[in-house]
Order: structure tokens, then sequence, then C-alpha cells
């Protein structure tokens, strides 16, 4: 049996149950050459939805991780970036506004809690160093630092930097004890946070030698969390960032509120700052080669012998050269494949024939093709061909298609069994364009797991460059594997359906939009799997839509709920990739996160897209259970999908919101 180390070491999810210090964990991403930290003086603003791994890198850059007790070397440079995490708590934020006092008490206020966690934060920098890299700072050296100057602030100040940081810690907790009870207690001594810490990271600089070209990165965590009025304060410090205080935040797309500082400039792209999108990888090859080192490196964590991977190259990113030769990927892409196996397109059809209740769901199928649309009584049996199981799967589709004559389609299958060139294969390839809508299809409404929804490479398809939902279908996976080292497909398809689920279920936690969330994907989920369930088959794998006559024909309410969807990553847009003709333009489309598709019984693959009217897609997103009904059925009708039993139940999901 897996061992128990082996589940709860792919059980963590989430940065924050690893703790401040995630250096043994992290992984540096193959991307990390193009986010351009190092010692770039440019703030940051890093993007990507939730489970991205946007707190895990802003944790591996701060100084718990830079100077961990795991990492072994500091080198000099280390010092010359010293990176500071904070993410203010949401529900204390908030309490920072009205209530009786003026906005100008409460910009203040936010002020001064900036001042001080980022002041105590600082202090607590230089006891990381010391703490673990003596060579390069000593505590000593730190003790005597004389911070009198701050006292211009308050005289209460502490002069010493240990003593100032109990006192800061002290002053956090007396300042949430005043805003919890603002009417009851005195209102605390404001400081001023830039010019407050400009001067002790000043002070700090100036009497430690080994820190004078030091410059302090503050990485504010879920920025988009924050009142307008706190963004546009944080968009100051940002805009107006100087040695040695250098700020950047990171945050889920569209979380800026509002661009604008506190005077009358906003802040502008490139000019102010570098967008970061930390789940464009550039290529779906580029998250394979992450997700299969995490995956490794993790396994190596638990003590397994699995993999030859060495932990240890992957936390520096001078060592990304070497991780980036084609040997190197090879191989981790093929031991990850191996703890991860997959069936060829080949080895699924196989299984069919390999279980007599899928072949007869099959001869079924054709059966009804030959009666409904070809008026034959003809046997299923003479339209199996055993020796090729992918030709005999998309059979019922090609039945159902008014444009191929039986004749036709009798003549290719006796040129197949003659292994003469056929349409099967070739220039027309049948089975290339159709194997995977009718293998999905013939599974549709079983209760077993689909087996297309297993293998590593999948896994990552699935996971779409978010490392949470990777992490938890390999969790998931391990939980019902029966041994360590044999993860079958179909434990891996089943651990599949079960995240797909969880994660759908999760968006009704996604903000003040959550429920509603939930109903539209829920609704073009269904619209999906419909347009799944069509018999001709002809564009199977519709898993995204554009809008015929483009988002300005949405309502301001509309757009602003997609810019919702896809703030939550529920929805990706893109540029269109196809155009019908040469002449039509180049719009936008939105694709269904695919960690979506086990639950609805789609593929996860970006295929083909569902051209929606303007109205329809209004439906989709505030349609009453009248109007999403009629918009269902009329696509059932349209697309002569007759709904069994089986298939009923999607109807029932739209009256849960």
């Amino acid at each position: 049996m897996v061992s128990d180390k082996l589940k709860r070491i792919f059980s963590s999810n989430r940065t924050e149950e690893l703790g401040y210090d995630v250096w043994k964990e992290y992984v540096v991403s193959p991307a990390y050459p193009r986010l351009h930290f190092g010692n770039t003086q440019k703030p940051r603003v890093i993007v990507g939805g939730r489970g991205c791994g946007k707190t895990m890198l802003l944790r591996y850059l701060s100084h718990e991780s830079a100077f961990s007790k795991d990492r072994g070397g500091y080198p000099e440079e280390t010092l010359s970036h010293i990176g500071l995490y904070w993410r203010a708590d949401t529900q204390f934020a908030s309490l920072l506004d009205k209530r009786g006092l003026k906005s100008d008490t409460w910009r203040a206020a936010f002020g001064h809690l900036a001042a001080i966690v980022l002041g105590a934060e600082i202090l607590r920098s230089l006891k990381s160093i010391y703490s673990v890299a003596n060579a390069l700072l000593s505590e000593n050296l730190v003790s005597e630092v004389d911070l009198r100057r701050l006292q211009a602030f308050s005289p209460t100040l502490p002069s010493r930097p240990l003593e100032l940081l109990e006192y800061l810690e002290d002053q956090l907790a007396g300042f949430e004890m005043w805003a919890n009870d603002i009417r009851n207690i005195k209102q605390p001594e404001f400081l001023p946070p830039r010019s407050f810490l400009k001067r002790l990271t000043g002070l700090i600089r100036e009497q430690i030698p080994t820190l004078r070209n030091a410059i302090f990165y503050v990485y504010i965590d879920e920025y988009e969390n924050l009142s307008i009025y706190q963004q546009r304060m944080v968009n100051t410090w940002l805009k107006h960032s100087e040695p040695p205080l250098i700020f950047n935040l990171a945050m889920k797309r569209n979380g800026f509120k509002t661009r604008r500082t506190e005077g009358d400039e906003a802040l502008s792209d490139i000019h102010d700052f570098r967008d970061i999108d930390l789940e464009d990888f550039g290529s779906d090859e580029e998250f394979q080669y992450f997700a299969a080192e995490i995956l490794l490196s993790r396994l190596s964590l638990a003590g397994t012998n699995i993999s030859s991977l060495r932990p240890e190259i992957l936390r520096e990113p001078n060592q990304l050269s070497e991780r980036s030769s084609a040997g190197y990927r090879k191989k981790i892409i093929t031991e990850a494949q191996s703890f991860f196996p997959s069936y060829t397109y080949g080895e699924l059809a196989e299984r069919v024939f390999s279980d007599s209740a899928m072949v007869n769901r099959l001869k079924n199928r054709i059966a009804k093709a030959l009666k409904q649309r070809r008026e034959s009584s003809k046997a299923p049996k003479d339209f199996l061909v055993p020796e090729d199981p992918m030709a005999s799967i998309i059979m019922p589709a090609l039945l159902f298609r008014e444009r191929l004559t039986l004749e036709s389609i009798e003549k290719n299958i006796r040129l197949l069994r003659q292994n003469e060139p056929n349409q099967f294969y070739g220039s027309t390839d049948w089975v290339h364009n159709n194997f995977v809508g009718c293998y999905l299809q013939l599974f549709d409404g079983l209760p077993r797991p689909c087996p297309f929804y297993s293998g590593f490479l999948t896994l990552c398809y699935m996971s779409k460059g978010n490392l949470r939902h990777f992490l938890e279908l390999c969790h998931q996976a391990l939980n019902r594997a029966g041994s360590a080292y044999e993860i079958s497909q179909e434990s891996q398809a089943a651990a599949a359906r079960q995240v797909s689920a969880h994660f759908l279920s999760e968006i009704r936690s996604f903000g003040s939009q959550g429920d509603n969330l939930h109903a539209f994907v829920l609704r073009l989920g269904s619209l999906f799997s419909l347009s799944q369930q069509q018999p001709t088959q002809s564009e199977p794998e519709k898993t995204h839509f554009a809008i015929q006559e483009g988002e300005s024909e949405l309502t301001e309410e509309e757009s602003d709920f997609i810019s919702e969807a896809i703030k939550w990553s529920v929805l990706f847009r893109s540029k269109g990739t196809k155009k019908k003709t040469a002449t039509d333009p180049e719009g936008l489309e939105y694709v269904l996160n695919p960690i979506y598709a086990p639950y609805f019984h789609i593929s996860y693959r970006k295929k083909r897209k569902l051209e929606l009217p303007a109205n329809e897609v209004s439906t989709l997103i505030r349609g009453n259970y009248d109007q999403i009904t009629s918009l269902l059925k009329r696509y059932q009708a349209q697309w002569t999908v007759d709904l069994d039993q089986t298939y009923l139940p999607l109807f029932s999901h739209l009256d849960e919101n």
C-alpha cells in the first residue's frame, strides 16, 4: 500500500500549510528568467489564478526562505535582494473604513499599519540573516546599530533593533485592539509609512557594511482584497519606489479596482512596473517539465527511490541551464509518466473490446444509427472491426452522418480489413478526427471512471498551469493507489472526477459573485456536454466559446461578470486562433477551465469553439430557470441529442442556485 508519508507529501497544496520558509519545497520555475527578479529595481505586478503559485513564489523570495537553514550556502549577492512578505488580513483591512471616522484618519491608520508591519519585517530579516549566515552578518553587529534618529517620529521608539522589533510587535497588537473598538480605545500615534521605512532602512545600510547595497523588496500578496483607498495608497508607494525600498504586488487577474494614486497620476504598465503572469508558461511542455520536477521532488522528500532527480538543483536559479537540457527533460517526463501511466488511444479502444458490456454498448449505438438514420436492418456486428478497435469506436458517428452513404462506409470497412488505403486513415483520417469525441460519448452516463482522464500529461493539461490543481490530482490518485508504484489509469480517472467535482463546488466561495459563477459554470458545462453528445460528432470536443457579435454587445454588468470569471480562472480569455474565412475578424475566445472537464465528461483539450450570440451568453450569465431550460432544449433539438435517463440529471443542476 502507499505509505502515509507519501500521501501526506501531496496533501499540502496550499503554501500557507508549509509556513514562511519554503526553500525545501520550492522548485524554481523554468519561466523564472522571464520574471526578471535578480537585482532589478523595477516593481513587479505578479498575476495569476488561485493556486498558481503566487504566494509560494513570494515566500521563496522572502528573507525566511532566502536565508533558510535548509539552503546550506548563502552567496553574498543574496544580501542585495532582501524580500519582505506582507499579506494584509482581508477582514482586518476591511475594518479600516467608515464607522464614523473621517477618510483621512483611515488613510493614516492604514499607512501606520504598513509602517509597523513592514518595519518589523525589516528587523526580522536581520535576524534571519545572522541566525544562519553569521559569516555575512553577526548578531553583535546588528545589536550595535543605533536607531535613535527614528525618535524624531516618536520619542517612545527604542534605539536598538531587537528592542524596536518587540516594540513594533506590541504596537501592532495595540493597533488591532483600537481598530476593533475605535470608540472605547484611544487612537494610537500614527507613523508615516514611507518616510519611517526609508529612514529605518537608511540607518541599517549606513551602519552595517555588508548591507551597504542592500535593497528591501516588499511583496504585497492578495492586493485585490484591499479597498479602493488602500489600493490607491499602495499604488502611490509602488509608483514612487526607489532603493532601498521597492514595492511589488501579487494579485488575481483583473485585481486592480483602481490604478489611481493619491495624487493626480495613475499607474502605467511598463513605465511604472512589469506585469508577470505566472500561468503563462510559454507552452504546455514547459509546464509539464515544471510539474514533473515538482512531482519527483515531492517523491524524493517522501523518501522514495522512484526518481534519480537531485532536488538540490531545483532551488537555485543558476541551475536552470542544467535543467533545460533535452536529455534531462526527457528523463524527468519519462519518470513522471511511469508514476502516472496513461493508455494510448489504441489501448483505450482495445480495453473497450476486452469488456463485453462496453462492446454491447457500442453495438447498441451502431444499431440505433442503422435504424434511425439508415432505416437498415443490417447487423451491428458487420460494422465492427475487432482487429482495429479505434475504427470501430467511431462507427456510430459515421453512420449518423447524412453526407456519408452506407455504401461508402461499407466500402471503407472492406478496404480497412484488407489493409488497403481507406478513409479511416490517410488524408481523410476519420479515426484521428473523431476518436476522442466518440470515445467520451461511449462512456457518457456510466458510473465507472473514464480512463481518458489519466496519465501524467493529462493531469498537466487539466491543471492548466495551476499547481494546486495538479497537486490535488496527484494526492487523490495516490489515495486510491494499491501500491506506490502502481497508480492505475482507473484510479487516476476516478481521482480526476472527484477533484473536478470538488473544485466546481469551491466556485461558490469565489468572492461576492461566487454563487453566480457556480451557476454559470454548471450551465456552460451542461451546454458543452450536450454538444459532446451530438450523434454525428461532426465537431466534437467543444470546450470554449466565442461571442458572435463580440463582448461589446454585452451589458456593462455582464462584461464585469466575465471579468470576474477570468479573475478567478473559471474562464481563460485568449485571442481567436481559427477563422472560417480570411475576412472574418479575429475575436476573443473564452475557455472553460479544464479542471472541470471530468465532471461534465467533456474533453480537456482546446479544439473547437462554440459560436454563441450575445443574447445567449446573457442567458447563461443571468437567465432564470425557464430561460436556461429553453436554451438547452433548443440546442438539444438542433444537435438531435436524445436525452435518456443517464443524461437528464444535467438539467437538474439548473435549480441549484
